[in-house]
């Protein structure tokens, strides 16, 4: 953070489904008269002061940065970052790479936040690939997962460096002390899975004493690990079962196949799973090993989700977690 200035929190205000008229009002929540940081929206300032009149903003530190371009959400991550300068995304990484803003939030192309952190922030020393970190509820609490889908395949490198991101970020972010880790897999003998996951295991079991072993499918919930480390493709598809099976939960409570008396005792737990198991609740995804603060949120953010995702840029930037990530932890 710039210590001759407040912090300042950039937001991609035309992302997501809702562009402007959900993600204004849900940054502004954020806010409060004696916020510590101020918020810069990124957008078509007509746009995105035609919402901005809507609220009651008076007073709030606030200011709106004109942006003539955008990127659509089928384009092409990197040649939109090249082509398109005067988009929000590029603009807000630009001016956070030049010291001018704290953090950049989209609820936009996740793609193209990652191909912008990449390309204008750059990495943290010693990040070979950074990894998307996502926050779920678990039975003891929280955990982190990591890599939630900005790397398809892995290296056991670049697994061992999300062990040790992921350690850092639990502890500071998530307030654990001492940081479990676990390796998402098939089986909890530590010759299960691919060649690339044995040796990850062998790697993690020499040298982190945090190393639980492996973690199944059925155990992710179960609260045994405070950080579970796995592939883009294989987080990715576990973060969309989790989200899927509250959808699932809510549909069957609308089923007329679900017997009344079932239906009648539904409410209370599809309360619960909206409170703690909605995307909503944890706002938005954070991009770790980059030499910056990129939090990506859902597409489909509510005003709500907006909120989370603010505060939690806010916490990043309070914690300065990128230069505690490019630290080598012990």
């Amino acid at each position: 953070m710039n210590q001759g200035r407040r912090a300042i929190i950039a937001i991609d205000a035309m992302g997501g489904d809702h562009g402007p008229d959900v993600v204004v009002p849900g940054a502004l929540a954020a806010l409060g008269p004696d916020s510590p940081y101020d918020i810069a929206f990124y957008g078509d300032q007509e746009a995105v002061g035609r919402v901005l009149a809507q609220q009651d903003a008076s007073g709030l530190p606030v200011q709106v940065r004109h942006c003539s371009q955008d990127i659509a959400m089928g384009e092409s991550p990197a040649a939109a970052i090249r082509s398109r300068k005067d988009s929000p995304i590029v603009r807000a990484m630009t001016d956070q790479k030049a010291g001018e803003v704290d953090a950049v939030v989209s609820a936009g192309s996740t793609g193209a936040m990652v191909a912008a952190s990449l390309i204008i922030l750059g990495r943290l020393q010693g990040v070979d690939r950074p990894a998307i970190g996502t926050v779920i509820p678990t039975l003891a609490g929280q955990s982190l997962l990591l890599d939630a889908g900005a790397n398809l395949q892995c290296s056991v490198d670049h697994l061992v460096t999300f062990a040790r991101m992921g350690r850092i970020y639990a502890r500071e972010i998530l307030g654990v002390e001492s940081p479990r880790v676990g390796l998402l897999n098939i089986g909890g003998e530590p010759g299960k899975g691919t060649d690339v996951l044995v040796e990850t295991h062998a790697r993690l079991a020499e040298g982190d004493a945090a190393f639980v072993g492996n973690v199944e499918g059925n155990q992710v919930l179960q609260g045994g690990c405070d950080v579970i480390v796995a592939d883009g493709f294989t987080g990715n598809n576990t973060l969309k079962l989790l989200e899927g099976f509250a959808l699932f939960m809510a549909n069957l409570a609308r089923s007329p196949e679900l017997p009344d008396e079932l239906r009648a005792s539904l409410p209370p737990i599809l309360k619960y799973l909206q409170q703690h198991f909605s995307y909503e609740v944890y706002g938005g995804a954070a991009l770790l090993g980059v030499n910056g603060i990129s939090i990506i949120a859902h597409g489909r953010s509510s005003a709500w989700a907006i909120t989370n995702a603010v505060k939690v840029a806010w916490q990043q930037v309070e914690k300065r977690l990128p230069e505690r990530l490019a630290v080598s932890d012990s």
